[in-house]
């Protein structure tokens, strides 16, 4: 069975997969405390993307699944060391750019599956732009948007960033590299001002200020096990979309 994963694929595997559907998984390197690795964004979306494409092809899909972006978009984290980072304008040059190269390998449909908070906006404004060329056709979902909701019910305590869910899949996937003594409550600090709160202001929050460990929440009631059940059914899903994305036949009404 071919796996879709193209790291791991020749080219006569690639040539007789001949893929429809693309998957640009894309992660970020950057600080998540001093209990969990930088990496922890690229491995968990890399995890569901291959796992995704994988089963996708199992189940008839004919899914290709590019290497995983590990640098994207970290401006507001910046005042930690090595928080890795790109421009706006450089990301979104390079997210065109890779839909382009599947166009020009007749492949109309590509996923981006993000695994950081940062980086939906700029996403979104590159599909906006690529809409302009008729018979793309570009979608976003996130590590565990496919997850059942009877799956990400087993979270405790939600947290946009190194809480128990990032410490639960890292617990999953490398918890070789899981500093266990250090995983605890960590703070997160709010503006004064209320009407940002009362009108939902859209800002870019510097991170320094809202986390000042560079993690936030109560991760004490992480673990392996929470993690395995929303990947379990984040993979299923994924696949699920894909293998639809991949069967779905051509039109000039696509997808609908």
């Amino acid at each position: 069975m071919n796996s879709g994963i193209l790291t791991e694929m020749t080219i006569d595997d690639v040539r007789a997969l001949a893929p429809n559907v693309a998957v640009i998984p894309v992660g970020s390197t950057e600080p998540h405390g001093a209990a969990l690795p930088y990496g922890a964004d690229t491995w968990q979306v890399e995890h569901v993307a291959y796992g995704g494409t994988r089963r996708a092809n199992e189940q008839g899909g004919r899914v290709v699944c590019l290497p995983t972006l590990p640098i994207s978009l970290n401006n507001n984290f910046r005042a930690f060391p090595f928080a890795c980072r790109m421009q706006v304008s450089t990301f979104m040059a390079l997210l065109k750019d890779l839909v382009m190269m599947c166009l020009s390998e007749e492949v109309r449909r590509i996923v981006f599956i993000n695994g950081h908070g940062g980086n939906p906006d700029v996403i979104r404004a590159a599909q906006r732009d690529l809409a302009a060329i008729d018979g793309v056709h570009t979608f976003m979902i996130h590590t565990t948007t496919c997850a059942s909701e009877e799956a990400t019910a087993v979270w405790e305590h939600t947290s946009d960033h190194a809480g128990e869910e990032e410490t639960s899949q890292m617990l999953y996937l490398r918890p070789d590299l899981v500093r266990n003594e250090k995983i605890t409550d960590n703070p997160r600090r709010y503006p004064k001002l209320e009407s940002l709160h009362e009108f939902a202001v859209d800002y870019v929050r510097p991170w320094h200020l809202y986390l000042p460990t560079s993690a936030g929440g109560d991760a004490t009631k992480a673990s392996a096990k929470k993690a395995e059940t929303v990947f379990d059914s984040a993979i299923a899903g994924t696949a699920r979309l894909l293998v639809e994305l991949s069967q779905a036949p051509d039109s000039d009404t696509f997808p609908y």
